[in-house]
């Protein structure tokens, strides 16, 4: 492997991150980059992580793959910018929900929601914004703390929030 291969390599894998608003597997990144080798993809991705520490974001590995993020330090600062927008609107209504009246059962939230709630539940605890728990027939929701680095507040002061818009709406009607 010459030093122009590895550079293209290590450039080729940022521009992916940078460009999917989604977290990319070990698997995607192999298919897009032409890198065969895991052992030498995770060494490029290590590389490309040492490369960005200490600045404004970094590179992370999830549970659903890699993906840059903004670092705690100014997450409050900017998430106004990006609005959630990898979140549907029924995902960030299932997770409204869920931070309204935590800890919730899954079966109140379908009750609420609808069949659908099921693919949303799904999805927000594979992003690990929620996690859910046995709770005799039906699962207990609650958040994670992953909830609140994603949005940049605590999630008391998200509920707050929610509350507050609750009781505007309320007084409107």
């Amino acid at each position: 492997m010459t030093d122009t291969e590895s550079t293209d390599h290590k450039g080729l894998l940022e521009a992916a991150l940078f460009m999917s608003p989604e977290p990319l597997s070990t698997e995607s990144l192999s298919k897009i980059t032409g890198i065969h080798s895991l052992g030498y993809l995770k060494d490029m991705l290590l590389k490309v992580r040492e490369d960005f520490t200490g600045r404004g974001f970094h590179l992370v590995e999830g549970n659903e793959g890699w993906q840059f993020q903004v670092d705690n330090r100014f997450l409050h600062k900017v998430a106004s910018l990006t609005p959630y927008s990898d979140l549907p609107e029924g995902e960030k209504r299932c997770l409204a929900l869920v931070a309204y009246k935590e800890p919730v059962l899954q079966a109140d939230v379908i009750k609420i929601q609808g069949n659908k709630a099921y693919a949303y539940i799904k999805h927000l605890i594979k992003k690990g914004l929620i996690k859910s728990e046995r709770e005799g027939r039906t699962k207990s929701l609650s958040l994670t703390q992953e909830f609140e680095r994603y949005f940049g507040e605590d999630k008391e002061r998200i509920r707050d929030q929610l509350i507050e818009k609750l009781n505007r709406k309320e007084k409107e009607v």
